[in-house]
C-alpha cells in the first residue's frame, strides 16, 4: 500500500465526507464542510482535526493515526 501526504486541496476536490477525532461527520462541498446539523465550517479550519476522508463511494481515501501525524493517502 502506497501512502503519501493528503493535502487540503485534495480534500476539497476528492472527498465526499470527513470524520474528525471528536466523532463529527461533515459532508464536503468544495471548500466547506457541513455537519449533520447544517453548520458550515471551512475545511482549512478543521483540517488538523480530520481523522478519515471518504470518497463518494464511501471508500476511505485518507487517514490520520493521531492528531499529531500527517493525513496520509490510502490507495
Amino acid at each position: 500500500m502506497k501512502t503519501s501526504r493528503f493535502a487540503f486541496y485534495d480534500i476539497s476536490s476528492q472527498a465526499d465526507n470527513v470524520k474528525t477525532f471528536e466523532g463529527k461527520v461533515y459532508n464536503v462541498h468544495g471548500l466547506w464542510a457541513i455537519d449533520r446539523n447544517g453548520t458550515a465550517e471551512k475545511i482549512a479550519k478543521i483540517y488538523y482535526r480530520i481523522r478519515t476522508v471518504k470518497d463518494k463511494h464511501f471508500r476511505t481515501i485518507a487517514k490520520r493515526k493521531n492528531p499529531m501525524s500527517e493525513l496520509k493517502s490510502v490507495r
